[in-house]
């Protein structure tokens, strides 16, 4: 078969297959046919693959018409087989158009005169329109029944298609394990067939079931497979696109989900997609978008995914469009009775398939009601939504689930019932984040605990203890450091990957470097968030030599931190949202709650003391001077803002600072109260702990790194080989990536001086400037053991970025969390020569004995110029040794 098209020649019996996976030259292979002398035979196929293209477009009518066309041109001619085959086609279509009864007359028909291969195949394609029509034990025992028949016969391609079918049935039941076995047996066959865009869907339709079963490493390790295969076959669908960005979502990776979910819409905007196919992409844009903050955006997605649904009948993809945007219009302010009714009236009609968009309709409903005095239908909705605590569901459907009790019971004023149900909820996401073998992806995964967190925490702020008000901040804050950490160390793939991205990242200079750069590092990502959980909790480290071993979160022990704290007075800090400041201070074995300032004020004058810091760390003494003098009364407003009455709790000894991951690079020994003090700041109370009870290595081994350009960073690192004359010294081109790591792994005390390069976009690729490249994060979570105290002169080393519930990510982050008791860092750029002055001044406080945080108090006191005084308060002292 040739036509005036200049592809390849395709033969009329391929054309339906040609339209899913090429419908523009099917299409046009099909009107060549159907426009010539063509043999009538060839005409059935042509009008088939129309009818299919037609059937994707969202063009029902249309394509009724013409499969029930090439069904009239079979039977004028006596092709039986081909009859049969457009009336399995025609049933397809009708049961997408939620004709059940004509559909069934179809594909009866179909199998009256079929022989036992055509009888299998029309059974694989009628289990398809059971599945659409929610007939799911019609949709296994059909799929069932033909895999078997299609095996005997030797057909592997339909037999594929059988047990995708079959699989479908099975993940509609809840029967994942089993819908995974026969999707692994549909890629094998289509695979060993040669059909490579059909193996492409069964991997995706993997990645789906892994999502379902609340696999989210594999679920992304599938799907970044099956979008890199669909890539090199020329043809992306929308739907591999859609579920990535549904995944990226689930495992808090909102940023990335959001850029995909824009892709995904300029696909469907620049296809002629069905409308179907339409909704399910604007609705899965809507959810990432109303998840990134951007509630007007959603709200025009969910809108445009109700008409499209509406204008083809199909009302439950209505329906969940219309929750989506009843959410995004909660979400920028729209609470009103109509809305709770509204929600709950959309949960009530939304059926089995939209389990989890009813729970979200549910809790909404729920909310809303109580806000706006409907307190009979909140009960109501909280109590169905509730029953999603329990089963087999994702984590994060039982997560809402519990929140959904959180709030009933404080409906109902018992307190005691709220408190527990937050508490059962954050258990839950907790053994979700122990499922995820990466750290970014166990940081951002605790968003999801977000509002439970935030029910409580804001609960017993009101009325509850001190002591409560600690426990409670604590069981969400700071859980990179509270949960046993992700095996990393023999990820041959990964030292290889970072090998090659810092070949690339030595040879930066033109656009095609920064894009291999930019290349690698998502190729980096993406194998990592795939990454299994695997041996997590295993992992050694001076702070806790078994990883806590249990494989759950350590809480902590008050009264094992009012004793080590000793004359210490630690300030642990929390901000409610749209609301206040509070601090626990533990003192003297005792603890009070003290309110401080308002906490939205906060980040302007964190800000605008760093920029004077940043001015002022490298300027001339004389303009330092004014700067300094000019920032004052920012800090003493900042001061006030975060500690308010705390001030005058601190007593005489040092001060240990928990801040909230917003606000820990914070310049804190800038502050009036601060400045004349030994203070440390740690992410939680018990990360604190952990570092100041860890047992420091029994070899006193000293790693001295310079970075590769002595002449302006790590200059100190020269004369601090004097001071240490044992200590493994790297400078110049022996300062290499794989021998720093060498020399840091079990150290007892290490230095590094580079230069730093802070990551916001992407903080996993923070790194220090080594001979051979960056030293990313990544390459920091490789250490066996990391050293016991380290010392970080380079620019902005102490910064991370927030992320999650109140998490960080970043260097310093990683390296405490993994058991580095004691970190010093900037937390902005300083000035190469002040830092050489502070970094000996440290050292030979340590080597009396002292730790960092009355070392670095030290440096402040010898600064003598203005510069060098900002300098040293740009400086933080991390952790607890």
């Amino acid at each position: 078969m040739t036509s005036g098209s200049t592809s390849t020649p395709v033969e009329a019996d391929q054309l339906p297959a040609l339209a899913m996976s090429r419908p523009e030259e099917a299409h046009s292979w099909s009107e060549s046919v159907l426009g010539r002398n063509s043999p009538a035979v060839d005409r059935t196929y042509a009008l088939q693959a129309l009818a299919i293209i037609q059937r994707e477009r969202g063009e029902h009518a249309r394509a009724i018409r013409t499969a029930r066309r090439g069904i009239r041109l079979s039977r004028e001619h006596g092709l039986a087989q081909r009859s049969s085959d457009l009336e399995a086609s025609l049933g397809t279509i009708l049961a997408l158009t939620g004709r059940a009864r004509d559909a069934a007359a179809a594909f009866d028909s179909a199998l009256v005169s079929a022989g036992e291969l055509d009888r299998a195949r029309i059974l694989v394609r009628r289990a398809a329109a059971a599945y659409v029509l929610r007939d799911l034990a019609q949709a296994k025992e059909d799929g069932r029944a033909a895999a078997e028949s299609l095996s005997s016969l030797g057909d592997s391609g339909w037999e594929a298609r059988a047990r995708i079918n079959l699989a479908a049935a099975q993940v509609g039941l809840g029967q994942f394990l089993e819908a995974d076995v026969e999707l692994a047996r549909a890629q094998g066959l289509a695979e060993a067939d040669g059909q490579h865009y059909l193996a492409t869907i069964v991997l995706q339709d993997r990645g789906d079931c892994a999502h379902r079963m609340g696999d989210l490493p594999r679920a992304l390790r599938l799907l970044y497979d099956a979008r890199r295969r669909y890539e090199e076959l020329g043809v992306v669908p929308p739907e591999v696109v859609r579920d990535l960005a549904v995944v990226q979502l689930a495992a808090g990776l909102t940023e990335d989900a959001a850029t995909t979910a824009d892709e995904l819409v300029a696909v469907l905007d620049g296809a002629r997609d069905s409308a179907l196919r339409r909704s399910d992409g604007f609705i899965a844009a809507a959810i990432v978008h109303l998840a990134a903050g951007n509630a007007d955006r959603a709200a025009d997605l969910a809108n445009r995914a109700a008409r499209s649904s509406r204008r083809q009948g199909h009302d439950d993809a209505e329906r969940h469009a219309r929750v989506v945007l009843l959410r995004a219009q909660a979400a920028a302010g729209a609470v009103t009775k109509r809305h709770a009714r509204a929600a709950a009236g959309l949960a009530a009609e939304l059926t089995d398939r939209y389990a989890s968009e009813r729970l979200d309709a549910l809790v909404l409903a729920g909310r809303l009601a109580l806000a706006t005095g409907l307190p009979e239908l909140a009960e109501e909705s909280l109590r169905t939504a509730a029953t999603g605590r329990r089963g087999r569901g994702s984590a994060l459907r039982r997560a809402t689930g519990w929140y959904a009790q959180a709030l009933l019971a404080e409906a109902a004023g018992d307190r005691r019932a709220m408190l527990r149900a937050c508490g059962r909820g954050l258990d839950v996401l907790d053994t979700h984040a122990l499922s995820l073998g990466a750290t970014e992806l166990r940081a951002r995964a605790t968003v999801h605990g977000s509002e439970l967190a935030a029910l409580a925490t804001r609960r017993v702020a009101v009325d509850g203890s001190a002591r409560e008000l600690l426990r409670w901040t604590e069981r969400w804050r700071g859980s990179l450091h509270s949960l046993p950490w992700p095996e990393a160390r023999h990820d041959a793939e990964l030292a290889a990957q970072l090998g090659r991205l810092r070949a690339v990242g030595s040879l930066i200079g033109s656009h095609a470097d920064e894009a291999e750069r930019r290349r690698l590092e998502e190729r980096i990502r993406r194998h990592v968030h795939g990454r299994d959980a695997g041996g997590a909790g295993v992992v050694a480290t001076h702070a806790d030599p078994v990883a806590n071993g249990s494989g759950s979160r350590r809480r902590l022990d008050v009264r094992e931190l009012l004793d080590a704290l000793g004359d210490r007075t630690l300030l642990s800090i929390v901000g409610l949202r749209g609301g206040r400041f509070h601090v626990v201070v533990a003192r003297e074995g005792r603890l009070r709650h003290v309110v401080a300032g308002d906490s939205e004020a906060a980040l302007n004058e964190v800000e605008y003391a760093k920029f004077a810091l940043r001015g002022a760390a490298v300027a001339a003494d004389a303009v330092a001077g004014v700067l300094l003098t000019a920032a004052e009364p920012g800090l003493a407003r900042l001061q006030e803002t975060m500690l308010g009455p705390a001030v005058r709790e601190l007593g005489d000894g040092p001060v240990v600072l928990v801040p909230p991951s917003t606000m820990q690079a914070v310049p804190w020994g800038a502050l009036p109260a601060l400045r004349e003090r030994d203070v440390t700041v740690a992410p939680s109370a018990t990360a604190w702990l952990r570092a100041r009870t860890a047992t420091p290595p029994a070899e006193r081994r000293v790693a001295l790194i310079a970075g590769a350009d002595l002449a302006s960073s790590g200059a100190e690192v020269g004369v601090l080989a004097g001071v240490y004359p044992d200590a493994a010294v790297l400078t110049g081109d022996d300062a290499t990536a794989d021998a720093a790591l060498a020399a840091l792994d079990g150290s007892w005390l290490a230095h590094v001086g580079a230069h730093g390069r802070y990551r916001g976009d992407n903080p996993m690729f923070s790194s220090l400037e080594l001979a051979d490249g960056p030293l990313t994060v990544f390459d920091i979570e490789r250490l066996q053991s990391p050293p016991y105290r380290l010392l970080l002169t380079a620019c902005e080393s102490g910064v991370g970025s927030p992320t999650g519930a109140d998490e960080l990510l970043g260097l310093t982050t990683s390296l405490s969390a993994l058991g580095t008791a004691g970190l010093l860092a900037t937390v902005v750029p300083v000035s190469d020569a002040a830092s050489v002055d502070l970094s000996l001044t440290v050292h030979g406080r340590l080597r009396e004995g002292d730790d960092l945080g009355a070392a670095l108090l030290a440096a402040r006191r010898s600064a003598g110029g203005a510069r060098d005084r900002a300098t040293a308060w740009s400086f933080l002292a991390l952790g607890g040794a």
